[in-house]
């Protein structure tokens, strides 16, 4: 059985859970949704997305709870 060091693995940083997957109608300009009720990611022009994701800033999400908006990093 192998150790292993705690502090280690706290350090590691995962953003997988910071994930979004982005609207497909919205990828194809047909989403009929506003930003704020689609589920999904609507991410400016500018935000790379990846496999159908981008990836929400942590700090955003922070924010979130106070005014309703999720950001996604460039």
């Amino acid at each position: 059985m192998a150790m292993v060091n705690v502090n280690n693995l706290l350090n590691i940083k995962d953003s997988r859970w910071l994930q979004l997957e982005v609207c497909r109608e919205f990828q194809r300009n047909k989403c009929t949704r506003p930003d704020t009720e689609c589920k999904f990611a609507h991410p400016p022009a500018n935000v790379e997305v990846q496999n159908g994701r981008v990836t929400a800033c942590y700090d955003s999400i922070k924010e979130t709870e106070q005014n309703g908006d999720v950001f996604v990093e460039n």
